[in-house]
């Protein structure tokens, strides 16, 4: 983290041991993290215009991280951090993976049972695809304020998953809310689109617009690769 440097996600300022405990001073997020936003929607639906700048912020900052060969492993609401305008800071990087290859594939299972993939659920190797599920999970709580998949015990939980059944957002949400929700929560992630693929898709390139957002040079994507 010491190395990354965006606007959407959490800095790492320094660390150092006292009394045998690693300290971490990280960025400071008046707003706590979206987890305990939507707690305090109350069940009060967001605006669909504030959904798309939420997720257009996590987009940008998931595009630098997998522009550098990183998975977060752990994308979920309460990672999501916010400052004091509201703006999306992805944090919580502890289970990260830096990946040799472009093109590589890990295999450890981590994240959140909620948010997992369903390769993940099967034990597979997953690549950078598996955060982009999770990213769809998000997005739909954020349009639900509930998980996609949701059971009383794990076993119930990956069956749920593996299917990728889950119930419709609400109809006051438009179409290309729905489209985006659906393409993120691909089951095979062959099929599920890159990060890339969804910034520089006509909806994304139109909401961006919109909101006043434009995509990074290549350069400014890059840490270097003496600091990998």
């Amino acid at each position: 983290m010491n190395q990354l440097e965006h606007p959407y996600i959490v800095k790492l300022y320094d660390t150092f041991t006292a009394n045998r405990k690693i300290c971490i001073i990280m960025e400071y997020c008046e707003n706590g993290d979206l987890g305990l936003y939507l707690k305090r929607q109350m069940g009060r639906s967001l605006p669909e215009s504030k959904i798309w700048r939420f997720f257009i912020e996590m987009c940008l900052g998931m595009q630098y991280l997998h522009a550098n060969r990183i998975l977060h492993r752990d994308i979920k609401t309460i990672n999501m951090f916010l400052t004091k305008d509201d703006k999306i800071k992805i944090g919580d990087l502890g289970v990260a993976k830096v990946l040799n290859q472009t093109l590589g594939m890990a295999q450890t299972v981590v994240g959140t049972p909620y948010y997992l993939s369903p390769e993940l659920c099967e034990e597979k190797p997953y690549n950078n695809k598996s955060d982009i599920w999770s990213l769809g999970c998000v997005l739909y709580e954020l349009c639900t304020l509930r998980h996609p998949f949701e059971a009383t015990n794990q076993a119930a939980l990956i069956l749920k998953i593996l299917r990728g059944n889950y119930s419709p957002i609400s109809s006051t949400y438009s179409v290309s809310m729905t489209n985006m929700i659906n393409s993120l929560l691909t089951k095979s992630q062959k099929e599920r689109p890159s990060i890339e693929q969804i910034l520089r898709s006509p909806t994304m390139t139109e909401k961006m617009k919109a909101y006043g957002y434009s995509l990074p040079n290549e350069d400014d994507l890059k840490i270097g690769p003496s600091n990998h």
